[in-house]
């Protein structure tokens, strides 16, 4: 019995289409690693933020709790309660929870709708506005009318 001989160029790669094939490999997994490894990096950003707006939508439903407990009846209560909140520009860690106050203040509205600027501080105090954000500084309103 004999033994099939090798023919030259009948079959398997030679070093050189190997030495290319890996060159081109190496060069797209360069590149897929770069543009994946930034959006790998990235993919936790929504879900911080995320939980940072539910951290945020706790402390409101905290603060309109507690409103609808104590329903502030007099000038006095809503003064009490207004300053429980905290004045504007402060951070706060209290019964609410952590937040950073950027408006605290009772405001009126015009006859279009408008919010009105209480600059004399003569607003009656029937609606409280309040605007509170989180470490994101994504910022939630909400408005307390009595």
């Amino acid at each position: 019995m004999s033994l099939p001989t090798d023919k030259p160029g009948a079959a398997g790669f030679t070093l050189v289409e190997i030495i290319i094939t890996l060159l081109v490999a190496v060069i797209l997994g360069a590149v897929m690693l770069q543009y994946m490894g930034s959006a790998l990096s990235q993919s936790s950003t929504p879900i911080k933020r995320l939980l940072a707006e539910a951290a945020l939508q706790t402390v409101a439903d905290n603060i309109i709790g507690a409103f609808r407990q104590t329903a502030p009846s007099g000038s006095t209560a809503w003064n009490d309660f207004q300053s429980g909140i905290g004045a504007a520009g402060t951070d706060q860690n209290n019964a609410y929870g952590e937040y950073r106050v950027l408006f605290n203040d009772f405001i009126q509205f015009d006859a279009a709708g408008n919010e009105i600027p209480d600059v004399y501080g003569t607003a009656p105090e029937d609606i409280l506005k309040i605007v509170i954000a989180e470490a994101s500084d994504d910022s939630l309103t909400f408005l307390l009318i009595h």
